[in-house]
């Protein structure tokens, strides 16, 4: 079996302003671990970051944050930093 049989291929995009539960129901969804996130800028799509499922669970769930308020930007932040 080669890796491309195995893989998925097609990535699933979330909005910087999206809020971290959108995220992760759109990971169950689609049945991924990561999320590209993207931001408008001019009218253009622009990738800004990745948000994984260990973000949502080490970032967001144990410190037992509100996952309805806190947005996928937030997670890039941090990152940034």
């Amino acid at each position: 079996m080669a890796v491309s049989e195995a893989g998925h291929r097609e990535v699933i995009f979330v909005q910087r302003d999206d809020t971290v539960l959108e995220a992760a129901k759109l990971m169950r969804q689609h049945r991924v671990g990561d999320l590209q996130v993207i931001e408008e800028r001019d009218g253009v799509s622009v990738p800004v970051g990745v948000v994984t499922e260990r973000d949502l669970v080490v970032e967001i769930m144990a410190p037992e944050l509100d996952s309805m308020v806190i947005t996928v930007g937030d997670i890039i932040d941090l990152h940034a930093v």
